[in-house]
């Protein structure tokens, strides 16, 4: 019984951290989207012409 108690207590912690880092993910993709979103234009660069 003990080792059930202990290993049901690993799973908890575990899951908790792992929803945290997961958290983080999504907070740090959250605020990459909105720079790709709300940030300057690249300026578009013509292409090089090729003659055959």
């Amino acid at each position: 019984m003990f080792f059930a108690k202990l290993g049901m207590h690993i799973l908890e912690a575990m899951f908790f951290v792992g929803l945290i880092g997961s958290s983080v993910v999504v907070f740090i993709s959250f605020i990459e989207d909105g720079k790709e979103l709300f940030g300057e234009d690249e300026p578009i660069l013509p292409r090089a012409e090729t003659k055959p």
